[in-house]
């Protein structure tokens, strides 16, 4: 534990990590994979939002307008009479006459007025609410017009070239179509920074690199990424286990693997106790111990799985078992012998007996850490040549601490893309506390190289079964016997 403490310390004084760009772009890339659909979503909502709202709230504005040609007594082009018109529009006076003019109270639309550069053309527009108004408007100004400016630039006369007529509207059909193109615009960015949010503030690990920078463990192997095919009907051992003969020849490979280093360590250390755990729920931890605990029966050993996460029993459903079992509870409250609870797995070769974790119960987990957990594992290391415990993930809970100091090995699963770095450290250092020896992790569901995304296990929510449980539990006492100055199971002093 020493050494694990002073290399993880060691490395979290190299400084800050560099922001590896190729990196962000491939997990953003994940991130689009995953979440397309939220930017789909997000993309039709907007789009349909915005075109009501625009709908229900446009009110059209009809444009009519005229191109005529200026001549002033005085010789002002109409460049000085499109400056000038500004001036005569806000004295009011224009406005006064046309109204006078209509018969209305107050000027029914908005005038304006633009020159064609080198020419002694103007262009008079009036816009309102109404075609008939915006148009009588028009022509009220254009003969109202020379008598208003007639004070200010002289006599003044305007000889119409052209006129739209009455107008109708045709900004609505622009307007309703770029109303859904706004609200589509806005729903894909919002979307692309929901995604880039998650992608910068998720920070899993994503590669064996990180881990071999900030984790002193050795690694026992890659478990590649297997997508599960939805079937309709699952009439079938659909499981990810050994026993189901649909597994693919990629996964059988990487797990060959593990097995063998594991059992090579193993027996050069003459271990028969190894449990397996991981930081969170989750992981695959239950899935690999179920298999490597195949894998090793079908080499001709003898080997016992114990299903020790008793808050959530789930070795049953990776071997495909449908049967109610007395569970290892039962066992270590006396409620039935231990004869009667281990099933015996049919196998070409070898032999696999598993004792099932029973019911979840939360009260059974306090026997966990009692002398009759201890004698039980002791027993059934003198009947077996292997011993593999399915224990609760080391990062939340005490169960899996507790149980090390009964098991002579730990091994550690790492999902890819699912946890934090700082909760696979607290994880790793609790069960180091223990005293057991890790033989070093797992990558579990690899997909950096095959560019799918996600996992084929079982969801857990947040924490699953295991959310309202703290750290250490029930196992404050075992907790503070851990402390500076302490011993562990094999009588090494604890460091801090």
């Amino acid at each position: 534990m020493d050494e694990y403490r002073e290399e993880s310390g060691r490395k979290s004084q190299d400084g800050p990590e560099k922001i590896d760009i190729t990196g962000l772009l491939q997990d953003l890339y994940h991130g689009i994979r995953k979440f397309w659909w939220l930017v789909i979503i997000l993309t039709v909502f907007f789009a349909v939002k915005n075109y009501f709202s625009v709908t229900t709230s446009y009110v059209s504005q009809y444009v009519a307008s005229a191109t005529v040609s200026v001549n002033s007594a005085t010789g002002s082009s109409a460049q000085d009479m499109a400056q000038v018109f500004p001036y005569i529009m806000t004295s009011g006076v224009l406005a006064e006459v046309v109204s006078e003019d209509l018969g209305v109270e107050s000027l029914p639309g908005t005038i304006s007025a633009e020159a064609d550069e080198g020419t002694n053309l103007l262009t008079i527009s009036v816009s309102a609410e109404d075609p008939q108004v915006a148009y009588n408007t028009l022509m009220s100004v254009l003969k109202k017009y020379p008598e208003v400016a007639e004070f200010v630039v002289g006599e003044t006369r305007l000889t119409i070239l052209d006129e739209t007529g009455i107008p109708s509207d045709t900004r609505r059909e622009e307007v309703f179509r770029g109303s859904y193109k706004r609200g589509a615009l806005k729903g894909a960015m919002i979307g692309m920074m929901i995604i880039m949010l998650y992608v910068l503030t998720r920070g899993t690990v994503k590669s064996k690199k990180k881990l071999k920078k900030h984790l002193n463990l050795n690694e026992c192997g890659t478990i590649p990424y297997i997508r599960k095919k939805k079937r309709k009907k699952e009439t079938f051992n659909d499981s990810l286990s050994l026993l189901n003969d649909r597994i693919s020849q990629g996964y059988l490979e990487a797990l060959r693997k593990i097995r063998i280093k594991v059992m090579n360590e193993m027996a050069e250390n003459e271990y028969k106790t190894l449990m397996v755990t991981s930081s969170v729920p989750g992981e695959g931890k239950t899935t690999l111990a179920a298999n490597l605990a195949i894998s090793i029966a079908k080499q001709g050993k003898r080997v016992i799985l114990l299903d020790c996460d008793l808050r959530n029993p789930s070795i049953a459903g990776v071997m495909n078992e449908k049967g109610k079992y007395p569970g290892i509870g039962a066992v270590l409250g006396k409620k039935v012998m231990l004869k009667d609870a281990i099933v015996d797995i049919p196998l070409p070769s070898g032999s696999l007996k598993i004792l099932y974790g029973g019911e979840d119960d939360e009260k059974n987990t306090k026997l966990l850490g009692t002398r009759t957990m201890e004698e039980l594992i002791h027993a059934l290391n003198v009947q077996f040549d292997f011993v593999i415990l399915d224990t609760a993930p080391s990062g939340i809970l005490a169960d899996a601490p507790v149980l090390a100091r009964y098991v002579d090995a730990a091994l550690y699963v790492i999902r890819y893309d699912y946890v934090k770095m700082r909760h696979i450290l607290d994880g790793v250092q609790s069960l180091a506390m223990s005293g057991t020896h890790i033989l070093g992790y797992v990558f579990n569901g690899d997909n950096a190289k095959s560019g799918s995304y996600g996992y084929g296990y079982g969801r857990y929510g947040s924490y699953g079964k295991y959310g309202r449980y703290g750290s250490y539990s029930h196992y404050g006492s075992y907790g503070n016997n851990l402390q500076k100055g302490s011993t562990d199971k094999d009588g090494r002093v604890i460091r801090e």
